[in-house]
């Protein structure tokens, strides 16, 4: 009887409400899609991806970046360089759905961070620096504005 109170116990104390909320809010994934490298287009890939469980894998950076603001279509190979503080640098390439991630055994990054996104014959150079957080839609989140940076463009970008 003891045991089964103190699983209880731990139970209840792993659960954190900010977390779940956070979590809740991203709502149901995409009809028809699976979970996989291709879900969540511009949702914060790191907030799932936390390493907390194991499954979903770590990552240390993700995002999704998009063609131009008109269309909202996915950048489908689309480079992303990223460099840290420290001078280590990491280059990820963009899937179907716009969506790229680096795992820890890739690259883990020293904040802040500097990020170039090269698509087709387009350069695209973030004017700031990434300081705290891999998930790109933290702060690329839709529509811009004096708390979003809007999502992220190859092309045409405001």
């Amino acid at each position: 009887m003891r045991s089964r109170w103190l699983l209880l116990a731990l139970a209840a104390a792993s659960c954190d409400p900010v977390y779940d909320d956070q979590i809740e809010r991203l709502g149901p994934e995409a009809p028809g899609v699976r979970k996989g490298p291709l879900h969540r287009p511009g949702q914060p890939c790191v907030l799932c991806h936390d390493g907390t469980t194991g499954d979903p894998p770590r990552f240390t950076v993700g995002g999704t970046i998009y063609v131009d603001p008109a269309t909202l279509t996915p950048a489908d190979g689309a480079t992303v360089s990223l460099t840290s503080a420290d001078g280590a640098s990491w280059a990820a390439t963009t899937n179907a759905a716009g969506n790229f991630y680096v795992v820890p055994s890739q690259f883990v990054p020293a904040y802040p961070m500097t990020v170039v996104v090269t698509y087709s014959s387009s350069k695209a150079t973030m004017h700031g620096h990434v300081g705290r957080d891999g998930s790109c839609a933290d702060c690329h989140t839709d529509p811009a504005g004096p708390a979003s940076a809007g999502h992220i463009y190859a092309v045409g970008a405001p």
